[in-house]
């Protein structure tokens, strides 16, 4: 594994999507990232999820891949960028036609990952290695049409001049569109920083953070905040241990916590 800082939290996601799947009621079912996982010849101990942070994990990529399908329903002649796309398998769990323009992007180490570990698709995809904070990665990329840009997990490890412009570059380049992405507050990039992600895998976090997702309708005149997903009522929820769903309501309950660290949809 030839991943160094920051690159190594997308063993962390990984890891959790497969115990998602193993567990008894499976929030995500990706079986994909089960058997990558098992392939991999790495100390996965390393990183002690609780059965929480696993479920947390599933229901977030859960969210997306929900609003990714709503959008490409209603948008078949898109574009899909997917940034910072790390080893997951979204393609695969969402499964779009095969003359859909799907582009997963990553840094050239971790594209090399995905291009070992991962099974041939077929059709309109393919994947970009590329820096996503690099101002040259989209000029060979048409635009002209609708967008669907995904960045999970990206936009917490960039500054946030480097941040502001990748979304300014992205949102110039295509006449409309969704971006789907999380957004962490100042207190929780803190917080990160103190944590075991970032001293097990020496990850850096950005310079930012937003109270309220709106904030980065800033960034952009054409940008829009459409809405943020209310986990604990995701029905879902309903499904887990009752620990769990109380930890979720919990978490609803208070303002200061959902704005830790939430998913949030923009339009343009």
């Amino acid at each position: 594994m030839r991943l160094q800082g920051s690159q190594q939290t997308l063993l962390i996601t990984l890891y959790g999507k497969a115990m998602d799947n193993r567990s008894a009621q499976p929030l995500l079912h990706d079986e994909l990232a089960d058997e990558i996982v098992r392939r991999i010849d790495y100390d996965f101990g390393r990183f002690p999820l609780n059965p929480g942070q696993i479920a947390g994990l599933a229901l977030r990529a859960r969210v997306l891949d929900d609003w990714a399908r709503e959008w490409l329903a209603q948008h078949p002649d898109t574009i899909v960028l997917h940034l910072g796309c790390g080893l997951d398998t979204r393609v695969f769990r969402i499964n779009p036609p095969a003359d859909l323009d799907w582009i997963d992007v990553d840094y050239p180490e971790v594209i090399e990952l995905r291009r070992e570990l991962m099974p041939e698709r077929y059709g309109s995809y393919r994947m970009l290695a590329a820096d996503a904070s690099d101002p040259d990665w989209l000029a060979p990329i048409a635009g002209g049409r609708a967008v669907l840009v995904i960045s999970e997990g990206l936009l917490p490890y960039l500054r946030e001049a480097d941040a502001r412009a990748l979304v300014q570059r992205v949102v110039d380049r295509f006449p409309r569109g969704q971006w789907l992405c999380d957004i962490y507050s100042r207190c929780a990039v803190r917080l990160l920083e103190r944590s075991w992600v970032a001293r097990r895998t020496g990850a850096r976090f950005g310079d930012w953070g937003f109270d309220d997702p709106r904030q980065m309708e800033a960034w952009h005149p054409r940008l829009s905040f459409v809405d943020e997903p209310r986990l604990a009522q995701r029905p879902e929820v309903a499904a887990l241990p009752p620990r769990q769903q109380w930890l979720y309501r919990t978490y609803d309950r208070w303002t200061w916590l959902r704005r830790l660290g939430r998913l949030a949809r923009y339009r343009f």
